[in-house]
């Protein structure tokens, strides 16, 4: 069965990709084409943090603190959609 997927804008392109709820947002933009800053893809160099408006679950960002949580940063590799997102890269 398939789970749900949301509609993920990134704000620099203004290219928006479906993003299932159990698919990184990294791997999604990367896939759409758009060139995306990452390197260990795990959640733990902060290279892909990028704020998002709207619901990222960030359950496996390790390196990620609370401030930046609150200011709306997500770790984007590991990053998996619960809403539709506006990603600002």
């Amino acid at each position: 069965m398939m789970g749900r997927s949301f509609h993920v804008t990134f704000v620099r392109s203004g290219k928006t990709v479906d993003v299932a709820e159990d698919e990184g947002i990294l791997g999604a933009g990367l896939r759409a084409g758009l060139p995306l800053a990452f390197d260990c893809r795990k959640g733990r160099c902060k290279t892909c943090m990028v704020k998002v408006d709207g619901i990222i679950d960030q359950t496996d960002a390790w390196l990620i603190s609370n401030e930046e949580l609150a200011e709306g940063y997500a770790l984007i590799c590991v990053g998996k959609p619960r809403s539709n997102l506006r990603v600002h890269a």
